[in-house]
């Protein structure tokens, strides 16, 4: 092992934030090792053990308040801001307090390491691929990674109000889904995995948003790991392949999306353009809306 592979950056936390990193080190490793996924489940061991043989107050038995130094290689460390914005990401409309200590913490460790943290994980090559994409009669598609090209999009929930419940986002984005205005049909889209955030053109768009997804990268632990995909789909549909995810650790990791489209009033010719690159969660944001479909969207009541 190098010496730069070896080497232990101190930061610092409350005994209560370090809880937090010891149960999702924890938590995740655990559950990694149980789904099969033993070579990265051993990552997190490690980095957990890690954390119990660098800390300058191993026991938890301290009072309340108490400041703690934790030490850990920078491959750990971004391991765990990894994790860590991954669960503030999924949990942030059940949990949002305890989601927006571990966005801090994600940032602090960020902040901390500077130039010594790792870059995130890039794609082989960029992926482009354009596809014919069903939607629902209420106008609207999943983006999600599946185990293959076939399988079926999760539902919300049954009996979910599908309609009130995607006039809750911008009139393009909300959560993993897109607004279309054809229904139950399908449009023309064109997806993306990049190396970075690319130009934004706004010219040739009527309605273009920013929004992160939590995806699985990972389909069969392996080894080799197998690739998940990333697809498009509506409950009770085939799920549409839009391109192969590459295989990274932590193997559920964000990923920012923008979204551009036009001809979404016309009835005819709606087309997509699905750019997707590595990046830390961010809020959505509504970068260019002007047709009446968004516009519909965000006013209804």
């Amino acid at each position: 092992m190098s010496a730069q592979m070896s080497l232990l950056y101190p930061i610092t936390f409350a005994l209560e934030e370090r809880h937090v990193l010891v149960g999702l080190l924890d938590n995740t490793g655990s559950g990694l090792l149980e789904e099969g996924h033993a070579a990265e489940g051993a990552a997190y061991g490690a980095a957990f053990q890690e954390l119990w043989d660098h800390t300058s107050h191993p026991t938890i038995d301290l009072p309340s308040g108490t400041i703690v130094t934790v030490s850990l290689t920078a491959d750990h460390w971004a391991l765990l801001a990894g994790s860590l914005d991954v669960d503030a990401f999924q949990f942030a409309r059940r949990h949002p307090e305890e989601s927006a200590l571990e966005l801090r913490l994600r940032d602090r460790i960020i902040e901390t390491l500077g130039d010594a943290m790792p870059a995130l994980a890039l794609p082989t090559a960029p992926k482009r691929d354009d596809v014919r994409v069903p939607v629902g009669e209420v106008g609207w598609y999943r983006l999600d990674s599946a185990l293959d090209a076939a399988e079926e999009v999760l539902i919300l929930g049954e009996g979910t109000d599908y309609d009130a419940w995607i006039n809750q986002g911008n009139g393009l984005m909300v959560g993993y889904c897109v607004v279309t205005g054809t229904r139950d049909g399908s449009i023309d889209v064109t997806a993306e995995l990049l190396d970075g955030a690319p130009p934004l053109e706004t010219g040739s768009w009527d309605d273009i948003a920013e929004g992160s997804l939590s995806l699985r990268t990972v389909a069969i632990p392996g080894p080799p790991p197998e690739a998940n995909m990333l697809v498009a789909a509506v409950p009770g549909r085939n799920a549409v392949a839009l391109f192969e995810l590459d295989p990274v650790w932590p193997s559920t990791c964000m990923f920012r999306v923008r979204v551009s489209v036009r001809n979404r009033d016309a009835g005819t010719g709606e087309h997509h353009l699905i750019q997707m690159w590595r990046a830390p969660s961010a809020p959505e944001k509504l970068i260019k809306g002007t047709d009446l479909t968004g516009r519909r969207r965000r006013l209804a009541p």
